[in-house]
């Protein structure tokens, strides 16, 4: 059966509650955030009477599935918020659930080596000062535990964001779950609410049978680092059986382990299935690439591509990116690690610029509508965030999931996507996402020129008036931002 795709949150929520709700036997769920006061979108469900995301766990779980739940942990220092966040989310799921489950909050094993920890001397000491001075009743018991102790500094962590039922049935891609990241097509929510994001339906027992080997890798990798267990004590899954997908249908992973050492800051890459699949995708392209990422800063990426625009004077590039990473379009971040961060995509972005030419768009989408008096725009209009991760080469071939083209996504964090080799998904993917961006612009989706063109068309006009979302991506305000440093590892960002 071909994969569906599934479009912002507004089809990938339901079909991610379906899937979970029509499990028999077994469910498995592994995301960054998966928020149980979540509301359900499904009518079925709600038509039951189930409202949230907690009331679906609950009655799925008193119905006899066996539940595995993996929640990703957070640095409980540096990004205490989001520790927090994953921690009242497992208990809230925990607080609800019967039967057979277990729920595990995990980091990724890698620490930092004691020379980090001396280099960030200060900004610790100013961190664990704040923790010091809080309710202890508002801590985590890791955060209670690190007070008593000594930090452990986590630079990786799991990324993946995916959904099995029995086997069978699967739901992968970039969506998490939480209120603020529902969206639709239109994007006609408040611009911080806006969340484009790509997600995939898999009925397959090969394909499932390989991602439930691959949680059952990281579940056990995050037993192995001490995960919090919730719920039920935790036990290992059995790994001895590794089933593996289709040519045409291919899981990619990427895995690490951790990797000590006084000046260690990243963890070994076990599994690099993303960069090797991406490395061949883009040098085998011949028509045309059609990107869609969060991030564009892996240099050896950017190494193929240049290279491929070299080899085929006829190949198009089509790249989607948002306006600025989340943190610092909604956040208000300016700091240093920002900005280099910043600076790694703009000279990316300024070598494909040289390669290419007029063969390569690089747009950025707005809305359809004046941005609100005060808050982030792109001329003249709210952004719409891109979260989504695809690549679609030449009508044959698609990938959609979790892995930005970051370094961090390519060897450090924990990640899962499916790679569709099929002509009529990978095309069908391509219009449905032409249809959201262009509107009826008109044009062939596959020329770089159709692209500019109605981004050009659309700065000139008032929002109201444009046709699509699609607008140029503003260099020149990219660059502004950016501020190169080289104390840190680039596969960081």
């Amino acid at each position: 059966m071909i994969p569906t795709p599934l479009i912002t949150a507004a089809e990938g929520y339901p079909a991610l509650e379906r899937l979970c709700a029509e499990a028999q036997g077994t469910l498995y769920l592994s995301f960054r955030i998966l928020d149980p006061r979540t509301r359900l979108h499904a009518p079925q469900l709600t038509e039951r009477g189930l409202d949230s995301w907690a009331d679906l766990i609950a009655w799925v779980t008193r119905r006899g599935v066996r539940l595995r739940l993996l929640l990703a942990d957070f640095d409980p220092v540096f990004a205490s918020d989001l520790h927090r966040q994953a921690w009242a989310n497992a208990s809230g799921f925990a607080d609800v659930v019967q039967g057979d489950a277990q729920i595990l909050v995990a980091p990724h094993g890698q620490e930092a080596g004691r020379l980090w920890h001396l280099a960030m001397l200060a900004r610790l000491r100013r961190s664990l000062s704040g923790l010091r001075k809080e309710d202890p009743t508002r801590l985590t018991p890791v955060q209670r535990a690190l007070l008593a102790t000594r930090p452990r500094l986590r630079p990786a962590t799991l990324h993946q964001k995916f959904a099995t039922a029995d086997g069978r049935r699967a739901v992968i891609g970039g969506l998490d779950v939480d209120p603020r990241r529902f969206d639709t097509p239109a994007h006609d929510r408040p611009p911080e609410e806006t969340w484009h994001d790509v997600s995939v339906a898999v009925q397959d027992d090969d394909f499932v049978g390989a991602l439930d080997g691959h949680f059952a890798e990281c579940w056990n990798a995050a037993l192995a680092c001490g995960a919090a267990s919730l719920a039920d004590p935790a036990r290992p899954l059995d790994t001895r059986v590794k089933p593996q997908a289709r040519a045409d249908l291919r899981l990619l992973r990427t895995f690490s382990v951790p990797c000590t050492g006084a000046g260690r800051l990243a963890p070994t890459p076990r599994l690099t299935e993303h960069e090797t699949a991406l490395l061949r995708l883009f040098g085998e392209a011949q028509d045309y690439l059609y990107i869609e990422t969060q991030f564009l800063r892996h240099a050896p990426l950017v190494d193929t591509l240049c290279d491929a625009a070299a080899r085929s004077a006829a190949l198009q590039l089509i790249v989607m990116l948002p306006l600025a990473p989340e943190r610092v379009l909604f956040d208000g971040h300016d700091g240093w690690d920002a900005r280099h961060a910043h600076g790694l995509q703009t000279a990316a972005l300024t070598r494909l610029r040289a390669a290419y030419g007029t063969r390569l768009a690089l747009v950025t989408p707005g809305q359809r509508r004046p941005a609100p008096e005060g808050a982030p725009q792109i001329a003249g209009a709210g952004p719409v965030y891109v979260h989504s991760k695809v690549v679609i080469a030449d009508d044959l071939t698609a990938v959609v999931g979790s892995a930005n083209l970051n370094g961090r996504s390519m060897r450090w964090d924990t990640e899962a996507s499916v790679l569709v080799k099929d002509r009529g998904f990978a095309r069908g993917l391509l219009e449905r996402l032409a249809r959201t961006w262009l509107g009826e612009a008109g044009g062939d989706p596959r020329r770089a020129t159709t692209w500019t063109g109605a981004a050009s068309d659309n700065a000139a006009l008032p929002p109201e008036a444009r046709h699509g979302l699609v607008l140029p991506y503003p260099v020149a305000r990219a660059e502004r931002f950016s501020r190169r440093l080289f104390a840190l590892p680039d596969d960081m960002f």
